[in-house]
Formats: C-alpha cells, structure tokens, sequence
C-alpha cells in the first residue's frame, strides 16, 4: 500500500501537539522548559514562523503555529531533534523521548482558530494545575493578558513574550481586545462541541493529562 503523501501548505497555520513516549515527562525541573523554549527560538531564526499561542504541560505540549517558507515538518523535526537530543544527555536516556510523530491539525478559518488558542490556553486549567490560566508559567495566556505596566516578567514570561506574536488574535476583537479575549476564553459560555472537535482532531482524551501535579508553576 502507497504511503500516504502529506500535503504542506505555505503559509499555513497548524495546531500541533507532541506527547512524551508512553505518557512519560518532557519536563522534569525549570530548566527543561528553559532549553524548549530557546530551541524553539533557535530553530524560529532559521526558519522563520509565527507561533499565535504555546502551552507547555509536563508530559506533552500545544502550539499553534504558522509556517512561512519552510514545510511543518521540518522545523517541528528540527525542534524534536534537538530537545530530545540535549534531554537524553541530560538525564543519561537512550531511547525515544517523544511518542512518534507530532499530531497536526491544519487551521482553515478563523473561528477555528481561535478554539484552538482558547483551548491550548485552558489546558492547564483542564487538568487542574492552576485555577487561572493567567496563573500557568509555561503558557503564552500571561502574555496575552500582560500590559506596559506588568511587573511580573520572569525569564519564561520574557522568552515567551519573545516567541509569541498576539496581533492575529487579537485582531480578531475590538478596541477591549485584552477583555474580550479574556471574556472568549474564561467566560461561561459553554465551547463543549468545539473543545471535543479539537480532541477528536488531536488524538487527546483525559488520559494525557498529566500523572502528578505538575510543580514548575506559578501558583
């Protein structure tokens, strides 16, 4: 049977999702989502891409990403590549540290894309590591809700702020748009059909939250 040809789309933006083998961690200490996030900047220079939102959960992790000149593939190979690589040295593994090849779901419209957003934002809170969103350090929620005069900008808010680029989504608000994006994701209007849309698209049910509470947090 022919293999099957996956297709790339120039320009295209992609929610993706990549899991630790057998539910095990991607994170174990500050440090880990420290190297993530720099390789994230490292392969970002080379092949350039805009990432709309970031979530980093223990074992797994969420981004939604939009590809310029260079395939998906190849720069998610290349963030993979080298995390993997400095984690197995770090911790003395062999072996696979990812399950496989990352999930990927192509974002036709603009409704669709802001589920995602919402949805990578609430993982956290999905799997109760935080009450807020706003509370989660290794997500890009602080970011979206931070202003000129935020005060609390530790390194992960900096290298975050640095990667994430807000104006996509919020351009899809008014003048409030920091109010109304926080309406859209904490308010009380059930996203029930949508949030199970984007699990069937991701492959993701209640058992790839993680194992243990996750202590790299802010609250």
């Amino acid at each position: 049977m022919p293999r099957e040809k996956r297709i790339w789309y120039p320009g295209a933006t992609y929610h993706v999702v990549s899991r630790g083998n057998r539910r095990s961690a991607l994170f174990k200490d500050r440090s880990d989502y420290m190297i993530f996030l720099e390789y994230l900047r490292t392969v970002k220079e080379r092949f350039p891409f805009k990432l709309h939102a970031i979530c980093l959960m223990t074992n797994h992790f969420h981004i939604a990403i939009e590809t310029q000149d260079e395939s998906l593939s190849r720069i998610m190979q290349r963030i993979l590549h080298l995390y993997a690589s400095e984690f197995n040295n770090k911790y003395q593994y062999t072996g696979h540290l990812f399950e496989g090849r990352f999930t990927s779901r192509l974002i036709e419209d603009e409704r669709y894309f802001l589920e995602v957003s919402r949805y990578i934002h609430l993982n956290p809170v999905k799997a109760m590591m935080v009450k807020s969103p706003e509370d989660y350090e290794y997500g890009s929620y602080r970011v979206f809700m931070s202003d000129e005069t935020n005060s609390k900008k530790d390194k992960a808010f900096t290298a975050i702020e640095e990667l994430v680029d807000v104006s996509r989504t919020f351009g899809c608000f008014g003048d409030n748009r920091r109010d109304e994006y926080r309406a859209f994701v904490e308010g009380e209007i059930s996203h029930a059909e949508q949030e199970q849309l984007i699990q069937k698209d991701m492959k993701e049910d209640d058992m790839w939250m993680p194992l243990v509470p996750d202590p790299i947090r802010i609250a």
